[in-house]
Formats: structure tokens, C-alpha cells, sequence
């Protein structure tokens, strides 16, 4: 009988120490961390939700409370928190992998700018996307010929209109979700220097 109570307590010793690594250092110790920010908020946010800052110990038990039941209950959770930290790691990985392959309109362009060919010194002012109070001008390129175009949104009630200029003067289609390409020798080794924003 002894020996049993032992090992329940060994058991029930190693199941807590578990619970608080993983609670404290683990995956589950940042996730908790990420929530304890979020609640906090920055000025910004805070402001823009009309709310007043949390106060420290409130965070304080806020991730008391959550680290404890995580430390008791961590079989129930640890699951969900290991999967969301393996689909984050992979979609920021894939967001890697795409961004190596060279230029993109909405990852690495903004704007209006200078898109210089690394290969052939071929050079050219491209808009990415700029905007006004009721309008918008985006960028596409050809994937037939490589010309660019900025292409003028009119706002509200102009999407008919819009889909339908999505072809270039060649006939072929404009695109702005492939990788960018030089018009002159279809190198994808280019560089973009940022103008304007807005």
C-alpha cells in the first residue's frame, strides 16, 4: 500500500512539473505571454478601443489564473497549443520560402517606386498601390509581355468595371499575384526603391 501511494505521488509530482514547464517556458509559457500583451494593450490600441490600460496586477492575475489552470489541465490544452505553434512556424515559413523567390506586389512593393533589373539595368517607375479619399490606382504586370499597369479604382460600385480591365493591350492577363518579373529579360532579380506611400 505504501509503495503505491508513492508512485501516485511520484506520478502526480511528475504530471504537475510537466504542467509548469510547459506552462511557464514551453509552448504554452508564450502563447500565455502573446495573451497577457494582447490584453495589455499599447497606447494606440487602448485608445482606439476607448478603454483605460489594465492595471499590472490585474495582468498579473490575469496570467496567474491562466498559467494554473494550464498546469492542471495541460493534457486538455497542449494539443491545440502545439498545432498553433506548428501552422504558425509553417505559414511563416511558406511567407519565407515565397518572398525568396524575388519581388511580390503585396509583400515586398508598396506604393509607387523605382523597380531597377539587377541583370540587365532595365529600369522603371511601377505603382504597387496608391490611394486618395475616393479613389485607388493598382499595380499589375502582364504575364505575356511584362508591361506594367496602374489601374485607376473609381470606389464603390466600379468592381464590374475593374475585373474587366484586368487585361493587358497584348491580350494577356494582369496579375499581381506572381512574382514580379523584368519586362526587358524576365529576370526575377530585381530591386524596388519606395517613392511615394500613401
Amino acid at each position: 500500500m505504501n509503495q503505491m501511494q508513492l508512485s501516485l505521488e511520484t506520478v502526480g509530482l511528475v504530471y504537475l512539473l510537466i504542467g509548469v514547464l510547459l506552462g511557464t517556458v514551453g509552448p504554452a509559457g508564450r502563447e500565455i505571454s502573446e495573451h497577457v500583451r494582447l490584453t495589455r494593450g499599447s497606447p494606440l490600441t487602448n485608445a482606439f478601443a476607448e478603454r483605460e490600460q489594465p492595471s499590472e496586477l490585474k495582468l498579473a492575475l490575469f496570467r496567474l489564473i491562466i498559467t494554473v489552470s494550464f498546469i492542471l489541465l495541460w493534457p486538455v490544452f497542449i494539443y491545440g497549443i502545439v498545432k498553433d505553434q506548428r501552422d504558425k512556424a509553417a505559414s511563416m515559413k511558406a511567407f519565407q520560402d515565397k518572398h525568396a523567390e524575388g519581388l511580390w506586389f503585396q509583400y515586398s512593393m508598396g506604393g509607387r517606386g523605382d523597380l531597377s533589373c539587377n541583370d540587365c539595368s532595365y529600369s522603371e517607375e511601377v505603382t504597387s498601390f496608391i490611394h486618395g479619399i475616393s479613389s485607388s490606382s493598382t499595380g499589375f504586370q502582364c504575364q505575356a509581355c511584362g508591361r506594367f499597369a496602374a489601374i485607376e479604382s473609381g470606389g464603390p460600385g466600379q468592381v464590374n468595371g475593374y475585373a474587366r480591365s484586368l487585361v493587358c493591350d497584348c491580350g494577356g492577363p494582369l496579375d499581381r499575384e506572381k512574382v514580379v518579373f523584368c519586362p526587358s529579360c524576365r529576370s526575377k532579380n530585381l530591386t524596388y526603391d519606395l517613392r511615394v506611400i500613401t
